[in-house]
């Protein structure tokens, strides 16, 4: 195996597949995988995307790095304890294997028929021949031979009064000083074959680099020339600092050389101007020490004038060019990350020995970009590395992958599945458990008609990636409905307990009846907290088929979510038996509610359909009198024929907009104080499974 050769090796270029973190903030364990062009990371806020962008740029990059206490995921703390009763007990190795230290293991594979690795060459330990995959693992761990000074002052053995907190107080400050970060290449045939190297040769290997999310453009402090200045003069810098040969050393050189040329007829100017000058000020006593005269010289750096004095001109009309800060501020974005990106891959090219991989992490794109400026960002993201070495006249590829991580339904929207990474916070019921999170590679979801899926949420939204709980409802109707009932409903809810389903973000996505369940496998995948609002579709024999009827002369539901929610897709249910079913409360299956109409009183009639429901739980505003020993079933009936007398859209508007003081159907109601009592993500009610942006369809009020 040739290590010391540098070039890039031919066939299919290296790339990151995966990485695994541990102990890093939320991240407690967690395994990402990594596409090979972008991967698109999504969830609610706080739920540990920037830790992972955070980490790989810390923790891969050559330099010095202090990581404190705070940084280590509090499912850790517990562990530092454990490791001290180890040690007090004179088991000092087994406390070095219990104590805590933040890992990252990156997984790569490059074309296992090169014959040359490159800069990947020291990470490949192995001998297989077949083997196509290296891994190199970085840890922040303690120090050998500092236990001692680190749990100094402990009291031995840990009595009552020393708990977690004050031996977490004694050796968290100890932390920045006596932990050290290691790196080891790792046998993926033998895992137990590791070789230490050094993080010179991590940063050659794996390139990081890191594009911040772009919120100070609109600062009017902000020189509007220092943003795109700044990046102007690091794509200089490169050029200037490049081998001899390079497409751009020339251009560096030329302006150099014009720049000498002013600071020489600059200098001879201010030389003569001192020479007139000078006796004014020898009348001060100065020169002095010695009468030593002095003379001018002026420096020009070519590189600080492109930061300092260089903005960007947009053409206006009749000739009059206008500043950068006349430019929307989307405009700047989009201009500020392009230009960033591309500094950076002059950084890739420029050098002599390229790095095999080249990871870009990209922190929320869409601040300032309009919905549409979004989706294209995210599709044109991959062919700009195509793009760059050609507007250079390059050969050589830039071997990049990125990173995004958006709280933008349109990104996910345009990602597609197997690019997205959701993230998501696991809270226990018990305060005092710690928090973490997971991360779930959509590309896994078992049971998930993915194509069905991706096209629904590209053509509608993907809120279920940044909700904290979802509604699914079947139509127009509900849609309208939905958002005053619950506002009705929290009105209520904030006069007997203070809260309210308006202080969460509640995801509406309209799906209608017949696709309800191709998404139950997949909001079981992302443990989303769920509601199904549907409908009974009650339906008797006809002549041919099936037809609508009143509930209480139903055979059978036409609502193939109702169906398959109970699993009785082809004998299926009747009217009655789901009557039964939902009797006490909502039927519930892991994290989803199912909610269907249900009689406002025990034995009383039934809706078919919403607007029958409604009817029914507001009879006097139809003039539809109840009782007078009519029977259910005429009720039901008369309640039909009603709602027969309204479109649908119009019934729903009239009473979301129009006409107050209206009760919530009972089934409604029911649904919602499921969906408000049941916290928002639960690690208990997820079996066998280790989300601001846009709110689009979202109740929301904060």
């Amino acid at each position: 195996m040739n290590v010391e050769q540098t070039t890039q090796p031919e066939g299919r270029s290296p790339a990151v597949t995966k990485v695994e973190v541990k102990n890093f903030r939320l991240l407690r364990k967690v395994s990402v995988a990594f596409d090979k062009d972008v991967t698109v990371c999504v969830g609610r806020n706080n739920t540990g995307k920037t830790s992972l962008a955070e980490i790989l740029s810390k923790f891969l990059r050559p330099g010095e790095i202090s990581l404190r206490l705070e940084d280590f995921s509090t499912e850790s703390h517990a562990e530092f304890v454990d490791a001290y009763r180890e040690f007090a007990a004179g088991n000092e190795e087994a406390a070095r294997q219990i104590l805590p230290a933040i890992s990252i293991k990156a997984f790569l594979s490059y074309d296992e028929n090169t014959l040359e690795y490159g800069n990947l060459g020291p990470l490949i330990i192995d001998l297989d021949p077949e083997c196509n995959q290296a891994i190199v693992e970085v840890r922040y761990e303690l120090k050998p031979g500092v236990m001692k000074e680190f749990f100094r002052d402990a009291p031995i053995p840990l009595t009552m009064e020393w708990g977690e907190s004050l031996l977490l107080s004694l050796v968290g400050p100890r932390i920045p000083h006596l932990y050290e970060r290691t790196a080891a290449a790792i046998d993926p045939t033998d895992t137990t074959n590791q070789r230490t190297v050094s993080m010179t040769e991590v940063s050659r290997a794996i390139k990081v680099d890191f594009v911040k999310a772009q919120r100070g453009l609109d600062d009017e402090k902000e020189r509007p020339k220092d943003q795109i200045g700044k990046v102007l003069e690091s794509l200089f810098m490169v050029a200037a600092k490049a081998d001899d040969g390079y497409i751009l050393k020339d251009v560096a050189n030329q302006a150099e050389k014009a720049l000498e040329d002013i600071v020489e007829k600059l200098n001879d100017h201010l030389q003569d101007m001192y020479s007139k000058m000078a006796p004014t000020v020898s009348d001060f006593g100065y020169p002095g020490l010695g009468n030593r005269n002095f003379s001018t010289r002026t420096t020009l750096d070519s590189k600080r004038l492109l930061s300092n004095f260089t903005s960007i001109k947009y053409p206006g009309a009749s000739g009059v060019e206008l500043p950068e800060s006349y430019s929307g501020l989307g405009s700047r974005n989009l201009l500020m990350i392009l230009l960033t990106l591309f500094s950076y891959y002059r950084e890739y090219s420029a050098q002599g020995t390229s790095p095999s991989v080249h990871l870009v992490f990209i922190e929320e794109p869409e601040a300032h970009l309009h919905p549409q400026m979004q989706e294209i960002f995210i599709h044109q993201l991959g062919v700009f590395k195509k793009k760059f070495p050609v507007a250079d006249g390059e050969k050589q590829d830039w071997n990049a992958q990125f990173l995004v991580t958006t709280h933008s339904a349109h990104i996910a929207n345009r990602a597609g599945f197997p690019a997205i990474r959701y993230f998501r916070l696991c809270e226990h019921g018990d305060s005092s458990e710690a928090s973490s999170s997971v991360v779930l590679n959509l590309a896994d979801a078992p049971g998930v008609n993915k194509d069905f899926l991706h096209k629904y949420l590209t053509l509608t939204r993907a809120d279920l990636f940044f909700a904290d709980k979802a509604i699914l409802i079947e139509g127009t109707t509900e849609r309208i409905f939905i958002p005053a009932a619950i506002a009705a409903f929290d009105e209520r809810k904030q006069k007997e307990s203070g809260v309210g389903l308006s202080s969460q973000y509640v995801s509406i996505m309209e799906v209608g009846g017949a696709y309800a369940h191709v998404f139950y496998p997949f909001l079981d995948f992302l443990g989303l907290r769920t509601l199904v609002l549907t409908d009974l579709d009650a339906a008797k024999p006809g002549s041919k088929q099936l037809e609508k009827c009143c509930v209480h002369e139903g055979t059978a539901t036409t609502n193939q979510g109702i169906n398959n929610w109970f699993d009785k897709i082809e004998e299926g249910l009747s009217p009655i038996d789901l009557l039964q079913l939902a009797q006490d409360e909502i039927p519930v299956t892991r994290m989803r509610g199912l909610a269907y109409q249900v009689p406002e009183e025990v034995a009383g009639p039934c809706g078919r359909t919403f607007e029958d429901a409604f009817i029914l739980a507001n009879p006097s505003l139809f003039q539809l009198e109840l009782g007078g020993g009519e029977s259910v079933l005429d009720i039901e009936g008369r309640a039909r024929d009603e709602a027969g007398k309204y479109k649908k859209s119009d019934f729903a508007l009239m009473f979301a907009i129009e006409r107050q003081g209206w009760k919530i159907p009972r089934y409604i109601d029911r649904g919602l104080a499921w969906l408000l009592d049941e916290s928002p993500t639960s690690s208990d009610d997820i079996s066998d499974q280790r989300v601001d942006g846009d709110l689009g369809g979202q109740v929301a009020v904060r």
